[in-house]
């Protein structure tokens, strides 16, 4: 058996291979093909045991369907493969942090309550919530207090929406979230953006803070949970062990 011949060549090969493969995944991880990507893996393992086990109906309909089905992804998957490309194409960029998020956050949130202006804002943990940013507007903005407080001014027009924060990034203002069916416990003191707050939270881990601007008070929802009058330090804490994590 003839002796197997490894090159540097060979090694540069693997190496590009594997920064594609995780370049891709990042981009597509967190966006709404990523659910899309997961499922066409599924459809070429069957695939692949169709035509090992010789079931030609079923290996000829996908040999058929393949072609039309690549060309109907790149249609409809267009903005995010122009949104990836032009990712890929400035590269990375030196990020300047704008001061400590977290703080930015909690400085927005007092003056909002001060001055009894409504806000909702969500910090995403794990579960990614780009897909209730669709139809909002992207801004991805550093997170500062001043950037928030504007947002949320009543004569703004995206301050009846949801803010959607990642990490020290602005992404959406105006977002929309499902709204919580709960009903026991409820007070007619809580309104749309405390069962908005309260409805996001039962379908992620994500942290979201209310100020209400009737009473100027804070809320914050998390597992399905609403804490509704809690002290700013509570609210602290809790941003904090997201940023941790």
């Amino acid at each position: 058996m003839p002796a197997v011949q490894f090159r540097l060549f060979d090694l540069i090969d693997i190496a590009l291979i594997t920064a594609l493969l995780y370049q891709s995944y990042k981009l597509l991880v967190g966006s709404r093909a990523w659910n899309v990507v997961r499922g066409l893996v599924a459809v070429a393992i069957i695939w692949f045991f169709a035509s090992r086990l010789e079931l030609r109906a079923t290996d000829w309909l996908f040999s058929n369907l393949a072609p039309v089905a690549f060309l109907g992804l790149v249609i409809v998957f267009q903005p995010e493969l122009r949104a990836a490309l032009e990712r890929v194409g400035r590269g990375r960029r030196d990020r300047v942090m704008q001061g400590d998020p977290v703080q930015e956050v909690m400085n927005a949130v007092r003056e909002l309550a001060t001055q009894r202006k409504g806000a909702l804002i969500a910090v995403e943990h794990q579960t990614p919530l780009q897909e209730y940013g669709q139809g909002a507007t992207k801004l991805n903005a550093p997170v500062t207090a001043a950037l928030l407080q504007t947002i949320f001014d009543s004569r703004g027009p995206l301050h009846d929406g949801a803010v959607i924060i990642k990490n020290d990034t602005v992404c959406y203002a105006g977002a929309i979230f499902p709204l919580s069916d709960k009903h026991e416990g409820w007070s007619v003191q809580h309104g749309t953006r405390h069962r908005a707050a309260l409805g996001l939270s039962e379908v992620s881990d994500a942290i979201i803070v209310v100020v209400s601007e009737e009473r100027g008070t804070v809320s914050l929802a998390r597992n399905g949970e609403l804490r509704t009058d809690i002290a700013p330090a509570d609210v602290l804490k809790a941003l904090r062990e997201v940023y941790a994590s």
